[in-house]
């Protein structure tokens, strides 16, 4: 006889490895940083002291 399945649930599972999400996070946050970096750059760059 096979098993069912009985109810599906979303979220955290403590018995699963939850690095997924963390690296997703770390992925895009580390792309938006290397993004801004240049433009914060250029911005401080083009302020002509007065």
């Amino acid at each position: 006889m096979a098993g069912k399945i009985i109810a599906v649930k979303w979220g955290y599972n403590p018995n699963s490895s939850s690095l997924g999400v963390d690296v997703t996070f770390l992925l895009f946050g580390m792309a938006a940083i290397s993004f801004l970096t240049p433009l914060v750059s250029l911005f401080l760059r083009g302020r002509k002291p007065t």
